[in-house]
């Protein structure tokens, strides 16, 4: 990068977008400095300890471990360097909710027919996954290694030219080049349940294909089918669980202290407990206040908080590129329903990545995005670390404790009083009981909540929304919002509103975005 020495730059906000804008933008000369919020860096990447229990309370999954290596690598570095991976196989367990009593192929456990919902492992040998397939679907297996073809393809072409790439103008796009590298197809520009239909009729196959929406905050009736690449993703380049060096955190934590170590070598200041009031360009740089009293005066300020937060609250009307009508219009990725638990007696029947599902997940989705209300028959997700990670519980004994979370995906803006959380909560963990054969009710000795509101206030999150804009077809690639503000000189915005989304990789490249646009407009 060319060099930005004397100038000095705000980072607002500390996570993954931001710390990744501070390391470009450190690297390139210039003086940063991060101001977060809350007294720990990561944004939705927060973690919690309590009574020897510690959680990772947002991000769980670390997956495309080349995003990482390639973000390392700019810096010289290399995660390895910070952290150590450790790929978990299965990489996850899924509990269908129909009731069906059979042993799936792939089912390590050697256990026979179950009395609750049919379970599967999604192992990480490619070879069993496909005889998974096979089993539940004549042809499936050739229908497995067809799709995954096409979804290694995508990945490839996508991350080269069009992530890893900005495009925020149609100009970018109007390319014979660039058209012909696209891995769209028209029928790629159609949602995903009509494309993984198209290879698949089995539902329980369709919903495997088609989980890691939730990573992007959508459905399979709203989001393109050109993100059939997360099969890639998930099937080819693996699952793993991150392991810090030393006395660091594991989990998702050691990647964020990763980050800031980078950071800090590199010459990066984080300023931890101070809340942004106010963005105000002025002749010279801009003024940035905190609720404190505190003022800074950099010369540019990019912006990782959220993004409507920044536009409707920091910033003046005049210097606003949008209007709240704007903000209201948009699709936004769901909220969630948190439990975090520490538990008596270990969670064997769980692995690290648990999902459960019901046989029909439509009403869930349509009482996300079409008529919100706290699903009926919800689909959730399982984090149980201390499947594979003993300094998750107490004394590191997985015999005597287990740590998990539980994960409901639910719908933005969602009334979340304390009556309706409750209530929720005896469900869910009824729910968990039914299908899972796992009942946490009598064993739970911590129990923290976290929900709509939380993620509001915590983060300054529009709606309450757990991730920001939904990848539907209107809000991907250049109709995402942009890096560059079209009303301020000096202002830019990073994170999982921006290009390329949504996802902690995606975050970490939006950063490197956010760094070119400073440095091309310097």
């Amino acid at each position: 990068m060319s060099s930005l020495a004397g100038t000095a730059v705000d980072v607002v906000g500390g996570g993954f977008g931001g710390l990744s804008t501070a390391c470009y933008l450190a690297d390139a000369g210039a003086d940063v400095r991060v101001l977060e919020k809350n007294e720990q860096l990561g944004g939705r990447a927060s973690r919690l300890e309590v009574e020897g229990f510690r959680f990772d309370m947002g991000p769980s999954w670390y997956l495309m471990p080349d995003v990482f290596e390639r973000f390392f690598g700019q810096f010289g570095r290399s995660p390895s360097d910070y952290y150590d991976l450790e790929r978990l196989d299965p990489h996850y367990r899924i509990f269908f909710k129909d009731g069906e009593a059979r042993s799936a192929a792939t089912d390590s456990s050697g256990q026979g027919p179950r009395e609750h919902g049919e379970r599967v492992d999604v192992s990480a040998d490619r070879e069993e996954v496909r005889e998974l397939f096979a089993s539940l679907e004549d042809g499936g297996g050739e229908a497995f290694d067809a799709y995954l073809e096409e979804s290694k393809r995508n990945y490839e072409l996508a991350m080269e030219n069009f992530v890893y790439e900005d495009r925020p103008r149609l100009r970018d796009w109007v390319d014979l080049d660039v058209m012909r590298a696209a891995p769209v197809g028209l029928k790629l520009l159609g949602n995903m349940q009509g494309h993984v239909a198209d290879y698949f009729e089995n539902p329980k196959l369709q919903q495997i294909m088609q989980y890691t929406l939730v990573f992007l905050g959508g459905a399979p009736h709203n989001t393109p089918a050109l993100y059939n690449m997360m099969s890639h993703v998930d099937f080819n380049l693996g699952v793993h669980y991150p392991r810090g060096k030393g006395d660091r955190d594991n989990g998702i934590g050691a990647v964020v202290d990763a980050v800031v170590d980078l950071g800090t070598e590199l010459g990066v200041e984080y300023v931890t407990g101070t809340e942004v009031a106010e963005i105000t360009r002025r002749k010279e740089g801009f003024l940035v206040a905190t609720e404190s009293g505190d003022e800074y005066h950099p010369d540019l300020v990019v912006s990782d908080a959220d993004y409507a937060h920044t536009e409707q609250e920091l910033l003046p009307e005049h210097e606003r590129q949008y209007d709240a009508d704007y903000w209201d219009s948009k699709t936004y990725a769901p909220s969630a329903f948190l439990l975090y638990l520490g538990v008596e007696g270990d969670l064997d029947e769980l692995a690290h990545h648990t999902l459960v599902l019901p046989e029909d997940w439509d009403p869930h989705f349509e009482q996300i995005f079409d008529e919100p209300a706290w699903p009926d028959d919800p689909a959730y997700y399982c984090c149980v670390p201390s499947e594979t990670d003993a300094s998750t519980v107490p004394d590191g004994d997985t015999d005597a404790y287990g740590n998990l979370f539980v994960l409901v995906p639910i719908a933005p803006d969602l009334d979340d009083d304390e009556t309706t959380r409750q209530r929720y909560r005896d469900q869910v963990l009824a729910d968990l009981a039914e299908n899972t054969g796992v009942d946490l009710r009598d064993r739970i000795a911590v129990e923290e909540r976290f929900s709509v509101s939380e993620f509001a206030d915590r983060y300054n999150s529009i709606q309450g929304t757990a991730l920001g804009l939904a990848h539907t077809l209107r809000q991907t690639s250049l109709l995402r919002p942009p890096h560059r503000s079209s009303a301020v000189d000096g202002l830019y915005f990073t994170g999982s509103f921006t290009t390329p989304g949504i996802g902690v990789p995606m975050c970490l490249i939006s950063g490197e975005h956010a760094a070119n646009a400073v440095l091309a407009d310097r």
